[in-house]
């Protein structure tokens, strides 16, 4: 079972990286407001909350149940993505996107920072620390870039 989650997420986080390129192609190729555009303005701050829901689901499932032990690194960006699935899902029910999504976008980029180390410290550059595995890494940084992408778009009603 965990060999199918491990694929599906795989291929997600390869489909996010493919969507992430092409949105952002296609909104800044075509100046006047698009479908695409229009669409991530009304829905950025709940497909935000739930890239950070599915993150936290998703890293508890890994430790919790599969008892794959997260490294320092993993549990510095857990910090920063777990409160985003609160309090995300609380400004998008009460409609309140201005503070939100400027709070959410700072933690997200302090937590894309460190995935983006994670990253570096997998491929390549010397080791202090990271994890041995290159998808927990790639998947969190992925949705980071996800959240922050999300709630540019968002309109600030």
């Amino acid at each position: 079972m965990t060999e199918i989650i491990n694929k599906l997420l795989a291929t997600a986080t390869l489909l996010s990286h493919v969507f992430l390129v092409i949105a952002l192609v296609y909104i800044f190729i075509t100046k006047e407001n698009n479908f695409v555009k229009k669409f991530l303005e009304k829905y950025g701050l709940l497909l935000a909350w739930l890239v950070a829901v599915f993150s936290a689901t998703l890293s508890l499932y890994y430790s919790d149940i599969v008892g794959f032990e997260a490294c320092s690194l993993c549990w510095w960006q857990r910090i920063f993505i777990y409160p985003q699935a609160i309090f995300l899902g609380i400004a998008y029910f009460k409609k309140e996107f201005r503070y939100s999504s400027l709070y959410a976008i700072v933690l997200s980029i302090i937590g894309m920072l460190i995935g983006i180390y994670q990253n570096a410290l997998y491929y390549g550059v010397p080791q202090i620390g990271a994890c041995d595995s290159s998808l927990t890494a790639v998947m969190s940084l992925t949705a980071f870039l996800l959240m922050i992408f999300f709630l540019k778009l968002q309109k600030k009603n």
